[in-house]
C-alpha cells in the first residue's frame, strides 16, 4: 500500500463497510491509516444487492448458507 500511495491507480472491493474494518485488521490505528490512504483522492462506489458469489455459493449448498 506505502508504495502504490500516490503513484498508481488501485481498485478495492469490500462487503465490510469502512468503520468495521478495525474488526479484521490487527490494530484500529492500522484500518485508520490504511483508510486515510486508501480515501485520500479515491472515487468511493456504493452498491447494493446480494453479492453474485454469495447467491451462487447459496445455489450450490443452501443448507450452508442459511441464517439462523
Amino acid at each position: 500500500m506505502a508504495a502504490a500511495y500516490e503513484r498508481r491507480a488501485l481498485g478495492i472491493g469490500s462487503h465490510w463497510p469502512f468503520d468495521q474494518w478495525g474488526r479484521f485488521l490487527p490494530e484500529h490505528t492500522t484500518a485508520v491509516s490504511l483508510l486515510d490512504r486508501l480515501l485520500h483522492h479515491s472515487i468511493v462506489v456504493v452498491t447494493e444487492g446480494e453479492s453474485f458469489r454469495m447467491r451462487q455459493a447459496r445455489t450450490r449448498d443452501p443448507a450452508r448458507h442459511t441464517k439462523k
